[in-house]
């Protein structure tokens, strides 16, 4: 309870004792106007009363303030006192320079271990991307986010966000290198069907009667006409497609 509530009570107690006295008063008829001495002696009682009432509940706010002073601060000393404890105990405890010492020295592998991957990646990245150069129209198409993944990448950046696409792209490429691809191009102008051998060689046909041979270049995929492959690469086809039953075709695969 504040002062002023309490001084507010003791002003409202000596109000309702003088209005009682006055109104008390006011029903004598023909009386004095002048206030009796008793009823001036129970005025002053009550306000006494009043202000011992009053005066007893300030103490007793003014104790229970103070004791709820003196309960936060031994509240704070104990927190105080616990993180000392918990600090001390942490640095006392057994083998605690050591696990220090080998945090320290994983976090040092782990800085050197980005750094070498960062050069590792800033030097493959224009290797690869000229590698891509040479890549068939299929592979190219399958790794187009990853290498545009890559060409977006900066030094500055998270190794991890080079790595991934590269590992992809290199990954895919050996898969491709590995199987007979399919594909329809347009070689010469013409719309015809393409057989990737991996990625060191290509023939093509269609049933027009053309045909050919395609070698990997620096600027992309070279065509050479041969019409005199078109009825064994068309064979080969027809194979592929089951429309003839397994047999041996014979392709030039010299390397040049």
């Amino acid at each position: 309870m504040s002062v002023f509530s309490i001084r507010h009570r003791i002003l409202a107690a000596a109000v309702a004792c003088l209005a009682t006295a006055g109104f008390a008063h006011a029903d004598q008829d023909g009386a004095d106007e002048e206030v009796t001495v008793e009823e001036l002696r129970e005025t002053i009682a009550g306000i006494v009363e009043a202000q011992t009432i009053a005066s007893r509940e300030l103490h007793d706010w003014e104790a229970r303030k103070a004791l709820m002073a003196d309960l936060l601060d031994v509240h704070r000393r104990e927190i105080e006192l616990l993180t000392e404890e918990l600090e001390t105990s942490g640095r006392s405890a057994p083998g605690h320079d050591d696990a220090v010492t080998e945090a320290e020295s994983e976090i040092a592998d782990l800085r050197e271990t980005r750094a070498n991957l960062t050069a590792a990646i800033r030097e493959a990245r224009p290797r690869l991307h000229a590698l891509s150069e040479r890549f068939p129209k299929p592979l190219a198409n399958d790794v187009s986010e990853d290498l545009a993944r890559l060409a977006a990448w900066e030094p500055g950046d998270e190794a991890r966000e080079a790595l991934q696409p590269l590992l992809g792209v290199l990954a895919e490429a050996a898969r491709f290198n590995r199987r007979f691809t399919r594909s329809l191009e347009v070689v010469d102008d013409r719309e015809v069907d393409v057989l990737y051998l991996g990625l060191a060689r290509a023939f093509y046909a269609d049933r027009s009667g053309n045909a050919g041979i395609g070698l990997p270049g620096a600027g992309g995929w070279e065509w050479k006409a041969d019409p005199a492959l078109n009825r064994r690469v068309l064979r080969a086809f027809d194979i592929l497609d089951q429309k003839r039953p397994p047999a041996r075709v014979e392709l030039p695969l010299q390397i040049e």
